[in-house]
């Protein structure tokens, strides 16, 4: 009943509100002041069309490749930005270049896609097709 649910639910909050952090190894490695600045900093770090234009590409790529059965959407078009703009970031530069995007595909992507059945019949994995489609989709100089 919902009512069990409710109590299921409430008992296991209990039960990891008393949990000790340490007791399960965890420790606090940042404070709220070092990732505001964190994300202060991201705001700093500069996305050109050209690149935006390039991940949009890429993106839209996987969503008309015949290998592939789902491509991606635009939301991951979206946190490819971010994540790429990150990279740049803890690169230590403000702006993006192609490669942060080429770098993050593919961890990024792997598991937004789906194989055609054609592409899992002849044994081809996501990860070739993304690096297929990276070498395929013209990058900004």
């Amino acid at each position: 009943s919902a009512d069990d649910e409710k109590r299921i639910v409430v008992s296991h909050g209990a039960l990891f509100a008393r949990a000790d952090p340490d007791r399960f190894g965890v420790q606090q490695i940042t404070d709220r002041q070092h990732l505001a600045a964190t994300t202060a900093a991201l705001s700093g770090v500069k996305l050109v069309d050209e690149i935006a234009d390039y991940i949009v590409r890429l993106i839209r790529a996987t969503r008309e490749s015949p290998e592939l059965s789902a491509g991606a959407s635009p939301r991951a078009a979206a946190l490819l930005a971010r994540a790429a703009t990150a990279h740049a970031a803890l690169d230590g530069r403000d702006y993006t270049i192609p490669d942060d995007v080429k770098l993050l595909a593919q961890p990024l992507l792997r598991h937004r896609l789906l194989l055609s059945p054609s592409a899992e019949i002849d044994g081809r994995q996501v990860d070739a097709i993304v690096a297929d489609l990276i070498n395929a989709v013209e990058a900004p100089r």
